[in-house]
This record gives structure tokens, sequence and C-alpha cells, in this order.
């Protein structure tokens, strides 16, 4: 491991405020905070599959370049006057020691469900403005992650004690809907998609993230597939 990771970081911010100097490259030069997405987007779930296949070197270039896509919005936004890194790291600082009172104040925390209601009430306190606990979620997150995170909060906002039914049981009864042929009820899109949403409560209860589960047996499926691909095509030759 690096023995200066200080200094390190801020050559790479210096790097960076020269690439999009006038004298630097043009490439550089001519992104904009939104031409930039689709790589912040790629690098973020290049990442994810480093972590989930256990690869550390892998990890630590990803998280690289998940650096490298922060220090240039940040020479982005500094340019026009915006905010620099300073500003970001301040930002990141102070909601990470207000978020944590039971390390960096005099709050006792009893458990682990008292620490997460104090997190999203601190959260709550941060953005006056919004009306619900389901407010902040970005609704383009990939539809697993987004059924798991509106049931994340939802379990832990005000309304937590009306949510009820049995993950389980609802799945079972899901699939018995689907297997009748009656087609007076729901559509299968309909069915399927509370399918999916018990299918993800469900995991929240065991403890499973569902995108991360799903990818796994994705990626098995396809190595074991590429596998019966290359013996068809031995046997065919």
């Amino acid at each position: 491991m690096s023995e200066h990771p200080v200094t390190e970081l801020a050559h790479l911010f210096e790097v960076m405020a020269a690439l999009r100097a006038e004298d630097g490259c043009p490439w550089d030069r001519a992104q904009t905070h939104r031409t930039l997405l689709p790589y912040l987007l790629e690098e973020t779930y290049e990442l994810i599959e480093a972590v989930e296949v256990g690869d550390d070197a892998e990890m630590a270039e990803e998280l690289g370049d998940l650096l490298v896509e922060v220090a240039m919005h940040t020479a982005i936004a500094s340019g026009r006057g915006a905010f620099g890194l300073g500003d970001v790291a301040t930002r990141a600082t102070k909601k990470m020691v207000t978020r944590h009172p039971h390390v960096f104040a005099d709050t006792t925390i009893a458990s682990q469900e008292q620490l997460l209601a104090n997190w999203e009430q601190v959260k709550r306190g941060e953005k006056p403005g919004r009306t619900s606990a389901l407010d902040g979620i970005p609704k383009a997150l990939p539809a697993l992650t987004l059924a798991a995170s509106v049931q994340r909060r939802a379990a832990r906002g005000p309304a937590a004690d009306q949510l009820s039914g049995d993950p389980g049981t609802e799945v079972r009864e899901r699939l018995e809907q689907l297997g009748r042929p009656d087609s007076s009820g729901p559509s299968a899109e309909v069915v399927i998609g509370e399918l999916l949403f018990s299918v993800v409560q469900l995991a929240a209860q065991r403890r499973v993230d569902p995108e991360g589960a799903l990818r796994q047996v994705v990626r098995r499926w396809s190595s074991e597939y590429r596998q019966r691909e290359a013996a068809a095509t031995d046997r065919s030759e």
C-alpha cells in the first residue's frame, strides 16, 4: 500500500486540473457533467463486479477510475465557480459526523434498529423539504435495487407500523395466480411485477441483496452456458 496517500490524492486532482487547463487535453476540456454520466455509471458497475468476484487488484483500479470521475466533476464545477474539492470533502465529512452522533457526540445507541432510526431522523433534518420517507430515491435505479430502496425506506419511515404481509406467502400466491388459466384477473405483467416486488421483500427478510444475488446467478448461468456452447461446437466439428 502507498505510504503517502494524501499526497498522491492531491496529485490526482492536480493532474485533472492540468488536463482541464487551456493548454490541456481537448477531450477533457470538452466534457461536461452530463457527458460524463455514462462513464460514471460504467465505472460504478465495473467496481461492483470487481467486489463481487473478490478481485482486490481490480477493485483498487476501479476505485481509482471512480476517483478520476470525482476529480473530473470537481474540476468542471471549480472552473465555473460552483464548488471545489474542499467543498466536496467538507460536505462529506460533515455528513458522516452528523449522521454518527453515537461516535462523534454523546448519543447512546441501544440497538441496530435504533441506530438506523436515528440515521433516518438525521437525514430528514438535513432535507426539511422532503415530506415522505421515499423522497430522494433515484427513480433511474435498476428495478430490483429501486424496489429494495423503496421497501427499506418505507420500513424505517413514520408509517412503518402499517406495513404488513408475509413475503413468502405473497410469493406463493403470485405463483398460483400465474398458474391459473383464468384470464379475467390481473395481467401476467402485473402479477409478475408483484411477484418480483415480493421476492425483493423476501430477500430483505433474509438479508440478501436481490440485485447482487441475481447477478451471481446470471454470471454462473452464463459460465455454464458457455461450457455447453463450447461442447456443442466441438461435437459439430
